[in-house]
């Protein structure tokens, strides 16, 4: 019988970085928002480089299963916005 630990959660920061001028996507990586730290919801333009960053906070939810030969699976059954209880976005 397999064991399964439903509820998980993981507050994460999604970062794109895009470049204006060549219209191109440069990067874009998800970092693990542990506790103490903090994720906001931003913008930022670099006008040298112009290179756009936006940075978004998201919560993760999923469930691991682990099997009786001890493998494991995981499944993200959500994936939702953080609150982080800003009226506006700083915008450059």
């Amino acid at each position: 019988m397999p064991c399964v630990r439903p509820g998980l959660t993981q507050n994460v920061c999604l970062t794109i970085i895009y470049n204006v001028s060549s219209q191109k996507l440069k990067d874009s990586f998800i970092n693990c928002v542990n506790v103490g730290e903090v994720c906001n919801f931003e913008a930022s333009y670099n006008p040298t480089n112009t290179d756009l960053t936006i940075r978004v906070p998201f919560t993760l939810e999923g469930e691991v299963t682990f099997t009786d030969n001890f493998q494991s699976f995981c499944v993200t059954t959500g994936i939702d916005l953080t609150n982080t209880n800003s009226s506006k976005i700083p915008f450059f």
